[in-house]
């Protein structure tokens, strides 16, 4: 869903952009078909680079810091915004989920009215039946007082024209049909559904339907009619109101600057040169949208162990990574097991990799269990071979050791000192690309001296024996969510461990690439 939502923000960015370039140096210029193709092709541009961005390599040199858990690697990562980071929870309605709500409402809305708008149109076409007119299809209505052409049908009501001003009308609906201008607005249309919240958008539709009048114009003067007589016709017609936003409508726009339009001079040639001045918006939009394609550069230093030495052989990687939901993991690193060799999947959660033959791989994601690929470590084949595999990525769920029977010899509250630290990872798990595990505020001493000050009061105060064990995720915003109680001794147990987990502060969230992601923790809780 927040992958949705950077693409309608990335797309309105250069909608808003091309507009401007339109506004500022196009609009007054008399190359009305050059105009057409601009404003269609600058939409198109708009909406198409935030899929297809361009993408550039950077090497990162692994360092000795990799190894011991510094900060290097994921520093050089913190800015890549490939993957999303949603809450596990689902019963909490977030901001995103607002967001989604009101953007769908509105597109719903202008949908529900396009497609209103063209069921009318097809309604009057059957009730009055389309007839034939000086060589075109014409619906005579008595709905709709002005004329306008909806695909290469013309609208007419005959009560407010005469007979004498028919071959202007027809001359005029003739253009927008032969130029099938019923595209730009079809276009349009529904692109005002997708990105309705953005004003340009409307602004784009506003000036899309202005230069086919202006195109409809300079073609009925060009069959010979006079000036004033066609000027005098649009007059009569501006009293009536615009009703269908996916038709031509005859008195659209109709101003002075519409009228003067029709006798300005001829813009120079030279002055198509204007039209470049899309070009700097496009390469602004080229530089905003491009992603970096991060790999693992190796280090050139003899002590990295179980690197290999001398490769006759590659295999090519093509992998898919997905989570437990079958949804794409983006920002998953892989590596080379006892190596320098890696890279991080993309947006899709794909990612491809060349490693020697007989070599093994780690795929690992903040709070996901790590994957080892022994498999690949007994391959061989044709140098550059693709092989072609998928990973699901489960849950982790880290245990909270909190040192109970330390706790337990104090009577007061004096600090208790920390649990000791973890064991060092084996040489088999020698590299990995850093991430960051969630840590609560003043570390884990602080958390053993919370949990047993509340185990105490909890004791004390509700004569509460036994033990429990309470299931939480620390989310992306660093809260404690999702808790749930996955075993205990009895109901007591279970609301004591329950409240505990629930008056934990906030944590330091986990995070992966320098994007926080959520982590599930299993605490133990005993009450003695």
């Amino acid at each position: 869903m927040e992958t949705s939502l950077f693409y309608l923000l990335n797309a309105s960015g250069g909608i808003v952009l091309f507009f401007l370039v339109y506004w500022l140096f196009l609009r007054n210029e008399t190359f009305h078909a050059a105009n057409r193709w601009f404003l269609i092709g600058s939409l198109l541009l708009a909406i198409l680079l935030p899929l297809l961005p361009v993408r550039y390599e950077v090497f990162i040199e692994a360092t000795e810091g990799a190894k011991t858990g510094a900060h290097t690697i994921a520093d050089t990562f913190k800015n890549i915004p490939v993957f999303k980071a949603t809450e596990e929870s689902t019963t909490i309605f977030g901001w995103q989920q607002a967001i989604l709500l009101i953007y769908l409402t509105g597109a719903a809305i202008f949908l529900l009215r396009l497609l209103t708008q063209t069921f009318v149109l097809i309604h009057l076409m059957i009730k009055y039946r389309v007839t034939s007119l000086n060589g075109m299809r014409v619906v005579e209505n008595e709905k709709y007082g002005l004329p306008f052409s909806f695909f290469n049908v013309v609208f007419i009501n005959p009560k407010f024209h005469t007979q004498d001003d028919l071959p202007e009308i027809l001359a005029h609906e003739k253009v927008h049909i032969r130029e099938n201008h019923w595209f730009d607005l079809l276009f349009i249309e529904l692109l005002t559904v997708i990105f309705w919240f953005n004003p340009f958008i409307w602004m784009f539709e506003r000036a899309i339907k202005q230069n086919h009048e202006y195109l409809a114009d300079k073609g009925v003067l060009a069959q010979g009619h006079t000036v004033g007589r066609y000027q005098a016709l649009l007059v009569n017609q501006l009293m009536g109101m615009q009703i269908i936003g996916i038709t031509n409508n005859l008195n659209f726009a109709l101003s002075t600057n519409r009228l003067k339009m029709m006798t300005k001079k001829k813009t120079s040639a030279r002055r198509l040169i204007r039209f470049t001045w899309a070009l700097p918006a496009l390469a602004l939009l080229l530089f905003a949208f491009a992603e970096p394609d991060y790999r693992m550069q190796e280090l050139n230093e003899p002590e990295i162990a179980n690197q290999p030495t001398s490769v006759t052989k590659t295999l090519k990687i093509s992998g898919l990574v997905v989570d437990e939901n079958d949804e794409p993991l983006p920002g998953t690193s892989v590596v080379v097991k006892g190596g320098t060799t890696g890279c991080v999947t993309d947006l899709q959660g794909r990612f491809t990799l060349e490693i020697p033959e007989k070599t093994a791989i780690v795929l690992s994601f903040v709070g996901k269990k790590t994957i080892v690929d022994d498999y690949m470590g007994i391959l061989s084949g044709k140098d550059g071979e693709v092989y072609k595999r998928n990973y699901k990525m489960e849950d982790e769920i880290i245990g909270i050791g909190l040192a109970t029977e330390l706790l337990a010899v104090n009577n007061n509250d004096k600090m208790a000192p920390p649990p000791p630290p973890p064991p060092p990872p084996s040489d088999d798990e020698m590299f990995y690309i850093v991430e960051d595990m969630p840590s609560y505020p003043g570390g884990s001493e602080a958390l053993n001296n919370f949990v047993y000050k509340m185990q105490n009061k909890l004791a004390s105060a509700k004569n509460i024996k036994g033990k429990a064990k309470v299931l939480f995720t620390v989310n992306a915003k660093g809260e404690v969510s999702d808790i749930k109680i996955v075993e205990q001794d009895n109901d007591a147990a279970a609301k004591g461990a329950y409240a505990i987990a629930s008056q934990l502060e906030d944590w330091k969230p986990g995070k992966q690439r320098g994007k926080a992601v959520p982590v599930k923790y299993m605490m133990h809780v005993e009450f003695k």
